[in-house]
């Protein structure tokens, strides 16, 4: 049980102080009938909350895939770039007042599927080294690959990772670590996105190391020149979503990220 204005007032619709103006003058009823006190108790999950007319629905999380274009950096703020969230807060949508954060990171100029939520424990497990979640990647690189650079990037490269252990003496050491094997295929591609593009792939990794799809390219002699996430563990980016266009998560996609 949650105190009505509390309860409005985490779903956005106002201040403390203006929630209790809008009791005050009576637009806001609890299952159907006039609220008297902000103080009043209401099962957030069943009770049917409405203010000028309107229900209020009960969130604990949200939950939005955005589409994300290059310019814009994954972070919830940025001294010299305009971040995915100033994208998305142009549009006024009071779920987007909530703290809300990207679930890992895409570089500045790589596009495609970026998960937005208030939903810290969710984002734990997605980015969790020890989960392997598996990402998928549109990459366009500057060469084509052979079958021993092929064979290489699916059982793991080198991209200057090391893994300190230490003997039986104590003494410590860095080896280098390679990359976990990672899925590759030759993606279908009529038209590429970037003009110095000879070849595109399918990749699919289950680590989030820093610039890892570009390093792991450049470990085999290769350059992306053009990037684009396309999945997430069971969320895949969907195709109807424009550059720069969000939407909520469906149950069902919610459900299969849980």
């Amino acid at each position: 049980m949650l105190r009505l204005d509390k309860f409005l007032c985490e779903m956005k619709t106002g201040t403390r102080s203006q929630v209790k103006a809008l009791v005050k003058k009576g637009a806001v009823t609890v299952n159907g009938i006039t609220a008297k006190s902000p103080e009043q108790k209401i099962d957030e999950n069943s009770d049917c909350i409405c203010v000028n007319g309107s229900e209020v629905s009960y969130r604990k999380y949200v939950y939005f895939m955005l589409h994300k274009p290059a310019g814009y950096v994954s972070a919830t703020r940025d001294n010299h770039d305009k971040t995915v969230l100033d994208l998305m807060r142009a549009q006024k949508n009071p779920l987007l007042d909530r703290e809300l954060f990207p679930v890992g990171r895409l570089d500045k100029d790589t596009e495609g599927l970026l998960l937005i939520t208030d939903d810290g424990e969710l984002a734990h497990r997605l980015l969790s080294p020890s989960r392997h979640v598996p990402k998928t990647y549109y990459v366009e690189i500057d060469g084509c690959l052979s079958e021993d650079q092929q064979m290489s990037l699916r059982q793991g490269v080198d991209i200057g990772e090391k893994q300190r252990q230490t003997d039986g003496t104590g003494t410590q050491e860095y080896i280098p670590e390679k990359t976990r094997p990672a899925g590759l295929t030759q993606a279908a591609q009529d038209e590429f996105c970037s003009d110095r593009a000879e070849s595109a792939w399918l990749l699919t990794i289950t680590e989030g190391k820093f610039h890892q799809v570009k390093r792991m390219m450049q470990a085999v002699g290769r350059n992306v020149v053009y990037l684009k996430r396309l999945s997430m563990g069971e969320l895949r980016l969907d195709e109807k979503l424009a550059r720069g266009e969000f939407r909520e998560l469906t149950k069902d996609e919610a459900e299969k990220l849980m």
